[in-house]
C-alpha cells in the first residue's frame, strides 16, 4: 500500500488523495493539533474516495487508541512503542473480545449503529481493523522479536527519524547504520508473519525498504510536499 501524510487534517485534501490513487491516508494526532471530531471527518472523506483511513495517535492510552478507532480508523499507528507489554496494551484496547478488552458500544459507526448483528459486527471489527506499534528507538529495536509474538498486533511500523536520534545520528537518513537497522527490522518482522511499514520520502532508505518487503510505505505529505515546492515556486517569480 501506498499512502500519504495529511497533517493539515483537511478533508479536501484527504479526499483528493483517494482520487489521485493513493491507498491510504495518514491522519496525523501526534504532531498536529488534531482532535477526533476531525479524524471523523477526514476519515469519512478518504473512505469516501477508496482510501484506507490510517491514524497515528499521539500514544498508545485507551482513549487515544479507543477515540480513533471509533472515529473510523482501520489501521492505527501508536508512536514510541518499546515493549511487548505496550505492544499488548493497544491490543487489548484496540481490538473486541476474544483477542482484546475493547469497550462496545452499538452507538458508533465502528458498529454500523446498532443495525448489524453485534457479534458479526464486532468479529468484522477484528478483521478489518489493523494495529502498528511504530518502532522508534533502539530499545524498540532490542525488543521487536518479543512484540512481534503478541497476538492481534498486526505489524510494526518504522519511524526512522526518532530512530536516527535514539542512534545518535540526527536525520541521517541515508546512514548505511541507519538503513540496515530499519532494513533488519522490517525483516523480522516480516519473518514473524507480521505487516510491516515505513513513513519516509524517496530516496535510499524507502528504496531499500521496499526491497526489504514493506507492505505500508508512507512516502509522501502535504506539508511535507509543499515544503519543497513552495520555495521553487516563490523563487521563479520575480519580487512585486
Amino acid at each position: 500500500m501506498r499512502g500519504v501524510g495529511v497533517n493539515s487534517g483537511s478533508t479536501a485534501v484527504a479526499s483528493l488523495a483517494g482520487q489521485v490513487g493513493f491507498d491510504a491516508v495518514w491522519v496525523e494526532m501526534e504532531h498536529a493539533p488534531t482532535n477526533f471530531e476531525r479524524v471523523d471527518t477526514v476519515c469519512l472523506a478518504a473512505e469516501a474516495c477508496g482510501a484506507v483511513p490510517l491514524v497515528r495517535v499521539p500514544d498508545g492510552r485507551r482513549h487515544h487508541v479507543l477515540g480513533a478507532l471509533e472515529a473510523g480508523a482501520r489501521i492505527i499507528v501508536v508512536p514510541m512503542t518499546n515493549t511487548a507489554e505496550q505492544a499488548q496494551a493497544i491490543v487489548e484496547f484496540g481490538k473486541y473480545p476474544p483477542v482484546g478488552g475493547r469497550g462496545f458500544s452499538t452507538r458508533t459507526r465502528n458498529l454500523g449503529f446498532g443495525l448489524q448483528n453485534p457479534v458479526d459486527a464486532m468479529a468484522r471489527n477484528n478483521d478489518c481493523n489493523f494495529l502498528f506499534a511504530q518502532i522508534e528507538t533502539m530499545e524498540a529495536v532490542e525488543n521487536l522479536d518479543a512484540m512481534c509474538q503478541v497476538e492481534g498486533l498486526a505489524g510494526i511500523f518504522m519511524g526512522p527519524a526518532d530512530l536516527s536520534v535514539s542512534m545518535g545520528k540526527i536525520g541521517q537518513l541515508t546512514d548505511s547504520d541507519v538503513i540496515s537497522t530499519v532494513v533488519d527490522c522490517l525483516k523480522r518482522g516480516k519473518a514473524a508473519g507480521k505487516l510491516t511499514g515505513i513513513m519516509v520520502g524517496p530516496g535510499p532508505l524507502l528504496d531499500a525498504s521496499f526491497e526489504a518487503g514493506a507492505d505500508l510505505t508512507v512516502c509522501a505529505g502535504d506539508l511535507m510536499n509543499l515544503m519543497m515546492e513552495w520555495p521553487k515556486q516563490l523563487a521563479a517569480i520575480p519580487p512585486l
